[in-house]
């Protein structure tokens, strides 16, 4: 908890503006092979220019300054580990060779590596590379993002069996064990690039290995990071599988979304995969050339309450404010127009609606402002003069934290502060750039400076990344919520080996969670990505992925 904290505080997100973005733009991309073909043909690599909202503040996925997706949608490119998630939620193979084989007693999964796989500089990657990661992992020296399900591995059981072949041996069962290799910070690391180094420090600024050298397993390479203007991706010349359609990805940083639009429709930039705005929205759909597509994925909007802060942990108040708040009136007037006309809120913090296991505990929190006055009056809690109320000598006046220069939660924040107004509650506005708000504001528990933020989670496969969120003292619990069934029930996800035993358990979660309320789910976000229609390749993945997922198949194409 506190360490995830700490790297957010000291995230970075630059605005670049269309004239740095016009002076630095990428070589190469008019590049074109000619040919007697009829139909599209591909040009000559060249490069393509993704504008990012969010610029990482490491290169590192495995520590917590770069556990968040500014940092894993432009390392996976370079680094992969075993599995990808794919945009339908299934798990596609990369540095593996078949399905790995699980046996139970003691529970242990084998490994089988791809023996054409080799580093950018030829060394192969091997089992002791994946050895390598798991003792990294497990290393207390480093400020490792989350070491949930690594440190259920037995690492005097684990055994290397040949160069390519890895049999890794739990302390107990462990359902979910794709989820561990399957994601950024998942990937498998070059143990001859890497040993003996300082891992809290060496890929701050590169993915390189003790002599400076860019290292990669993926199709591409870190060629170089201009802090606050442009990181540059180039083509592994040396990767092992397929080779990728572009010789570069220029990674241009740029917050304003009125930039963005600027820079896609001047073809300064040729992808966007930004924030959802009402504006940015009819901006992007109105350009002609560019292909826009918008996923109903598992990423959704959340509001929290800091459990630490006095009121907010009375759940009398929370009642009050989740009854308060008219979400389905936000997710129609707010979500419905990006969505196709179409928006419902969300009621559960497992699942989102679109999966089969979705069960819609939070509906029970529905609006209703008269039963919010009467939570509020039965818990002996009574009106000031000033209209607010006050519960155990508490004013109801709490700090609400969100990004600022983002259109919707803008509108979002000016729509709840006058509900929770209503009926007796004040919310005053900390809103502010990404780096501060995430930096000053998002720590959790007595030293986190907020009451109430609003922010997004990203849903997976498996609700098990997600369970460091609910458990007591998780890594990522920001609320400060603990609840020992909650933690009890999650831990028993973990070893529990039926799937649909799972389901039950995390419904049950879920149900738990709904009562105490250390969290409002709101609505899923209708993520748009937005790129030229000459390229080809650029899919949505609303997972944790990200726009890059299948960086390598992305071709410049034209008629």
């Amino acid at each position: 908890m506190r360490r995830l904290a700490r790297a957010l505080r000291r995230l970075v997100s630059m605005i670049v503006v269309a004239a740095i973005a016009a002076a630095c733009s990428a070589p190469g991309r008019d590049a074109e092979s000619s040919g007697p073909d009829a139909g599209p043909t591909r040009r000559a690599g060249g490069a393509v220019v993704y504008g990012a909202e969010q610029e990482p503040a490491i290169l590192n996925p495995l520590l917590v300054e770069g556990g968040l997706l500014a940092t894993a949608s432009v390392v996976v490119p370079v680094l992969w580990p075993l599995w990808r998630i794919r945009p339908d939620f299934t798990y596609e193979p990369l540095l593996l060779d078949g399905e790995p084989e699980v046996s139970v007693d003691p529970f242990a999964v084998t490994y089988r590596l791809r023996d054409e796989a080799v580093w950018s500089d030829g060394v192969p990657i091997t089992a002791h590379d994946v050895l390598f990661t798991i003792e990294t992992k497990l290393d207390e020296r480093f400020d490792i993002n989350s070491v949930a399900g690594f440190d259920l591995i037995d690492l005097d059981a684990t055994e290397v069996i040949d160069d390519k072949t890895i049999k890794v041996v739990f302390s107990e069962p462990f359902a979910p064990w794709r989820a561990l290799f399957s994601t950024a910070d998942g990937v498998i690391l070059p143990r001859h690039a890497l040993e003996g180094e300082d891992f809290n420090t060496i890929w701050n600024d590169g993915i390189v290995g003790a002599d400076g050298e860019p290292i990669a397993s993926g199709p591409f390479k870190l060629a170089s990071w201009t802090r606050g203007q442009q990181l540059v991706l180039e083509r592994n010349e040396a990767f092992w599988g397929e080779p990728a359609g572009l010789d570069q990805l220029v990674v241009r940083f740029m917050a304003d979304s009125d930039t963005q639009v600027q820079a896609l429709r001047g073809g300064e930039v040729d992808v966007l995969y930004p924030l959802p705005q009402p504006d940015l929205m009819d901006s992007l759909g109105g350009l002609d050339g560019v292909t826009l597509e918008v996923d109903h994925g598992p990423v959704w909007e959340h509001l929290d309450f800091n459990l630490v802060i006095p009121g907010l942990d009375q759940l009398a108040v929370r009642q009050a404010i989740a009854q308060a708040i008219d979400r389905e009136a936000i997710a129609a007037q707010l979500i419905a127009p990006l969505a196709g006309g179409q928006a419902d809120p969300l009621h559960s913090v497992i699942y989102v609606a679109n999966q089969s296991e979705y069960e819609p505990h939070f509906d029970r929190w529905r609006f209703d402002p008269d039963g919010a006055v009467r939570a509020l009056e039965e818990a002996g809690c009574a009106k000031a003069d000033d209209g607010i109320f006050v519960c155990d000598g508490v004013r109801l006046s709490f700090a609400y934290a969100a990004t600022s220069g983002n259109q919707l939660r803008e509108l979002q924040f000016e729509v709840i502060q006058a509900q929770l107004a209503d009926i007796g509650i004040e919310v005053t506005p900390a809103l502010g750039e990404p780096a501060e708000v995430y930096g000053s504001v998002l720590p959790a528990g007595p030293d986190g400076a907020w009451d109430l933020f609003v922010y997004a989670y990203s849903g997976s496969p498996d609700p098990f990344e997600n369970n460091t969120l609910y458990r007591c003292g998780g890594e990522q619990n920001f609320t400060s919520y603990c609840d020992e069934e909650v933690t009890r029930l999650l831990d028993e996800t973990e070893r529990e080996p039926d799937a649909a035993e799972r389901v039950r358990l995390y419904n049950e979660v879920d149900s738990l969670i709904a009562e105490d309320l250390p969290l409002l789910p709101l609505y899923q976000i209708p993520q748009p990505m937005a790129f030229r229609s000459d390229l080809s390749g650029p899919q949505n993945n609303t997972t944790q992925w990200g726009p890059l997922w299948n960086l390598e198949e992305w071709e410049l194409t034209r008629e």
